[in-house]
């Protein structure tokens, strides 16, 4: 079996970046290779199979000061932290995105359904049972960081965090879209995303009265915001796009979402405008976009009316669609 080198590892300076599969290895070396690799490597877990099925992990650990980010698949087993394990004393918050589990700590053992958390200790032994393949996020933050944010934190362990939790909803919403906005790329970025997944853990975890008032001006904002910018990206070809309907669409004030594009010296019809020129730009400018229409660019990325277009695009720009595309593409692909 190969070593724990083979897991494949990116630093970006305080941040690093570990990918793992069992697909790496031969499938007799699979089981084995998650155990002393993921598990005890890693992780620092003890790992036994729940099933007969190829046993099978797949995951992404993030780490950098104050905080550090598991996603991953795995298939139904029992993950163990020992005593002889223990090296910390952090705060886990661990979700079960598309299964049921069964989570075990200071005596209690309760059952946990499909999108909700767990708040456990890593400085003391626990255990979860994943009784069937499936999708989890295990956020783990420094107890010093925790403590000041969460009342009486040692209370909240071994205690469930239910999926309609609005504060969860945002944890894991802010975490899935973090890495598609390369939001650990640079020192500044990464505290930033530190501090706002903080917040958000002591939101869900249950946060002082300060410390809310804090998360919600910091943390949560910060989370809703990214959130609907991921959201406008997804719907961006829609002409119809509007404060409106965004604002239902995330149960919120469409007040509120004007004041969260406010806050970064933005509106959303600004925001929503420099993205549809921002898609045109990328398109015009890919060779393999030569063959298309600049009227049916302009129409996909959600503008009606091909003049304001136009105009919009030399305001942005200070060049026509057609100039840039000239400069860009070879006269003989470009219509």
């Amino acid at each position: 079996m190969t070593s724990s080198s083979d897991a494949a590892a990116r630093p970006g300076g305080d941040c690093t970046v570990v990918r793992f599969s069992t697909l790496d290895y031969p499938p007799h070396d699979r089981l084995e290779a998650c155990r002393e690799i993921y598990g005890r490597t890693l992780s620092r877990r003890d790992i036994e199979p729940l099933a007969a099925e190829p046993f099978h992990t797949d995951a992404v650990m993030r780490r950098m000061p104050g905080l550090a980010i598991v996603t991953a698949r795995r298939s139904a087993a029992t993950y163990r932290l020992p005593r002889q394990f223990i090296d910390s004393d952090d705060v886990v918050v661990s979700v079960g995105l598309t299964s049921c589990y069964e989570a075990h700590q200071f005596g209690r053992t309760f059952s946990m359904g499909r999108g909700d958390a767990t708040v456990l200790t890593t400085s003391e032994p626990a255990f979860v049972n994943v009784p069937s393949y499936g999708e989890y996020i295990n956020v783990r933050a420094p107890r010093r960081a925790m403590s000041p944010l969460v009342d009486r934190l040692e209370d909240a362990y071994a205690r469930p965090i239910p999926a309609d939790s609005p504060a969860l909803r945002l944890l894991t919403g802010y975490i899935s879209v973090l890495d598609q906005a390369e939001a650990f790329e640079t020192p500044d970025l990464r505290r930033q995303a530190v501090a706002h997944v903080h917040d958000l853990m002591a939101l869900a975890i249950g946060a002082t009265r300060d410390a809310a008032e804090i998360a919600r001006n910091r943390g949560a904002r910060a989370a809703r915001l990214r959130a609907i910018k991921d959201d406008i990206a997804s719907w961006l070809g829609q002409s119809d796009l509007s404060v409106k309907a965004m604002a239902a669409r995330h149960r919120i004030k469409p007040r509120w979402l004007q004041r969260l594009f406010e806050s970064e010296g933005t509106t959303f019809t600004d925001y929503v405008l420099a993205q549809r020129l921002l898609r045109a730009h990328r398109l015009l400018t890919n060779p393999r976009c030569a063959g298309r229409k600049i009227s049916a660019i302009a129409f996909d990325v959600g503008f009606g009316d091909l003049s304001y277009f136009n105009r919009a695009f030399r305001r942005r720009y200070g060049v026509a669609p057609s100039e840039l595309r000239a400069a860009a593409v070879p006269r003989d692909q470009a219509i």
